[in-house]
């Protein structure tokens, strides 16, 4: 620990904390400030934790009680948390949860950008580091591994008892959700005004000749895979796909991420083989799966569109004038869906933010009030430069305002359950383990 950022504390508390040393008007520097004020299992936590717990949340705007009483209190809380986190890391390790410095330097590593980011240069982080008593970046750096490994540990160990039905069950009122409510409300943000929405999306389709020449493209670009082309040096060179800059690498993908033709075909293959051409609404692909692990495979891709032009887009539009008129007739939407609409597109957008749409939805959308149509609009296609056309009925809207308990009280009551539930079973850990407080 770091005993020279002690001083940080008021000498209150240490008088609360120490009363026989205060009183005989011992020079600040002559106070042993530290000693064991807790214990669990084998583990002794000692004041000087607690201390720096208080000077870390007084440095987050915490403000100290002004009498000694209020500030023992306070120590108290504090040892309690740190107890708690305690009782954690030993069910941890009563289940053998591991953590390596692996499994944290992703997060270390952005806090340690985020803070060297407040700085001018590193000569003033370094100074800035020294200053608050955390030496040089690389033991800030050793320091930060070992909090999040603790701190990854404890969460590993809560969903270890989850899963192993070791949560204890609690029930909630709706009196506890009302006054939890009416306790955060005057916190809340203001809710922003909010539209929901269906829709149907067309897209332009390619003419028959232009499937021809893409289809004869990726016939011959999958004869050249099998003569021994490299694949990822291919789709570099060849994809019409966002991925291509990554040799076509898509990631680890779920069964239900992509277009349905696509995902089938990729849950199908082998690793390493080749797949036969795939058309899918983006047009002709080659799949290889890289890898596979349960209920995910790795996999790349080639994609080649047909071409659509102007002509295309006229067609398209036509279509969807045609599927709004038979919309306000009263033709079923989902009929209409499964006509005209880019499965690739969202059919109903329940309830979003006004604000954040695009600007061609906000446009559209305008004020317009439950059950109302849209007029077709374009929506810019970024995968070929043109319009797809968009025709929206409105199905929800909400002005801004401020939350009610309604549109809160399920969150809550999640809140809630849980912070219960890990509470008791803190309470139940505390009987199974030892634990001596003695503060």
């Amino acid at each position: 620990m770091r005993r020279h950022r002690l001083l940080a504390v008021p000498l209150l508390l240490l008088a609360a904390a120490f009363p026989a040393a205060a009183q005989e008007g011992a020079p600040l520097r002559s106070v042993e400030v530290d000693r064991i004020v807790g214990v669990v299992g084998t583990h002794p936590i000692l004041f000087s934790e607690v201390l720096e717990r208080i000077n870390f949340a007084r440095a987050q705007g915490l403000a100290l009680p002004p009498d000694s009483a209020g500030q023992l209190a306070l120590a108290r809380q504090v040892l309690g948390q740190i107890v708690d986190e305690e009782l954690f890391i030993a069910v941890g390790k009563e289940y053998k949860i591991e953590i390596t410095e692996a499994d944290v330097s992703a997060q270390v590593e952005q806090r340690m950008d985020q803070v060297r980011a407040q700085f001018q240069t590193d000569e003033q982080f370094r100074s800035a580091l020294v200053r608050e008593g955390f030496g040089t970046p690389e033991e800030y750096r050793k320091q930060s591994i070992e909090q999040a490994k603790r701190g990854e540990l404890q969460n590993r160990a809560r969903d270890s008892l989850k899963a192993n039905g070791r949560l204890a069950p609690v029930n909630v009122t709706e009196a506890e959700v009302n006054a939890a409510f009416d306790r955060a409300k005057d916190e809340l943000p203001r809710r922003a005004a909010t539209v929901g929405f269906r829709q149907i999306v067309v897209t332009p389709q390619p003419r028959l000749e232009s499937r021809l020449h893409a289809r004869a493209r990726i016939d011959s670009i999958r004869n050249k895979l099998e003569a021994g082309a490299d694949f990822d040096s291919m789709a570099r060179a060849v994809s019409q796909d966002g991925s291509a800059a990554q040799g076509g690498d898509l990631g680890w993908n779920r069964r239900g991420q992509m277009v349905p033709e696509f995902d089938r075909m990729m849950f199908a293959l082998n690793v390493g083989r080749i797949s036969p051409v795939v058309e899918t609404t983006f047009g002709f692909h080659i799949i290889r799966v890289d890898r596979v692990r349960t209920s995910e495979v790795r996999a790349r891709h080639i994609l080649i569109r047909p071409e659509i032009d102007s002509v295309d887009v006229l067609a398209a539009r036509e279509r969807a004038d045609s599927a709004m008129a038979m919309w306000k007739r009263g033709v079923a939407y989902d009929s209409l869906v499964a006509r005209f609409h880019d499965p690739a597109e969202e059919r109903t957008v329940p309830e979003f933010v006004y604000d954040s749409l695009p600007a061609e939805y906000r446009v559209a959308l305008g004020q317009l009030p439950p059950e109302s149509f849209t007029p077709v609009f374009a929506l810019p296609d970024p995968g070929t430069g043109l319009n797809k056309w968009a025709a929206a009925q409105v199905i929800l809207r909400k002005p801004a305002g401020e939350y009610t308990l309604e549109e809160y009280q399920e969150r809550i009551r999640t809140q809630l359950r849980e912070e219960k539930s890990i509470r008791r079973t803190l309470d139940n850990l505390r009987r199974e383990h030892y634990v001596s407080i003695r503060l």
